[in-house]
């Protein structure tokens, strides 16, 4: 049986109210570990590095936190390798 767990939330901006945007499913007798979230758009290059240009299918302007703000690059960043590092069976 999966079991999965939120491991990150967002803030809806309508309705002031928190949701899960992430989930982790443990390594089980059933299967590796998986993260489904909904914002895998955010590890596009396009959103790390806007200056190398969006995808044809991007038709929104790029953002531009990441390069503005320092920690909330080197949050971002830590998020990514705790992320892989959990996928690759270590512990972060």
């Amino acid at each position: 049986m999966l079991t999965a767990r939120g491991i990150s939330t967002g803030k809806s901006d309508i309705t002031d109210r928190q949701f899960n945007i992430a989930f982790a499913f443990e390594s089980s007798d059933t299967g590796e570990p998986a993260i489904a979230q909904s914002t895998f758009h955010h590890f596009a290059d396009y959103n790390w590095y806007p200056a190398a240009g969006a995808p044809s299918f991007v038709s929104e302007p790029p953002g531009d936190a990441l390069s503005h703000s320092p920690e909330a690059r080197r949050s971002t960043l830590r998020y990514a390798r705790n992320l892989a590092l959990w996928l690759a069976g270590r512990r972060p």
